[in-house]
């Protein structure tokens, strides 16, 4: 057998199967709430994104504010309390009522990279 299949068929499947978490300071946040703010989230599954994706109805700004508000663990965009003390009708517009363009920027391309999504190439060559 290949080497990489022998190293998958020796590995422990839940082992493989985690998902990464990350999290991201926003030092706007920390300086006005006089501690660290930082945002943790989750790396997406291709399904995900491609929920996200519809979701988001091709554009951009809102691929990026789904993304957030679907994958962040800490804080919790999807809880009730949040959208109601900060009066968003819809629910992913929590993130830009919180978070700048260049915060949701941030935290998005972040969540892209530990999800293997980054622009900077998902394989890397093995040069002999």
């Amino acid at each position: 057998m290949g080497q990489t299949l022998d190293m998958l068929l020796a590995a422990n499947p839940t082992k493989i199967k985690e998902i990464p978490t990350g999290k991201i300071e926003i030092p706007r946040l920390s300086k006005q709430l006089g501690q660290p703010f930082y945002i943790t989230f989750r790396a997406a599954t291709i399904d995900e994104m491609n929920n996200i994706g519809d979701k988001a109805n091709k554009s951009e700004s809102e691929e990026m504010k789904w993304t957030i508000y679907e994958l962040a663990i800490d804080p919790a965009f999807k809880t009730k309390e949040l959208r109601e003390k900060y009066g968003t009708t819809r629910p992913v517009d929590i993130v830009s009522t919180i978070l700048l363009g260049g915060e949701i920027l941030m935290v998005y391309n972040a969540i892209m990279r530990i999800s293997g999504f980054d622009k900077g190439g998902i394989i890397e060559e093995v040069k002999n």
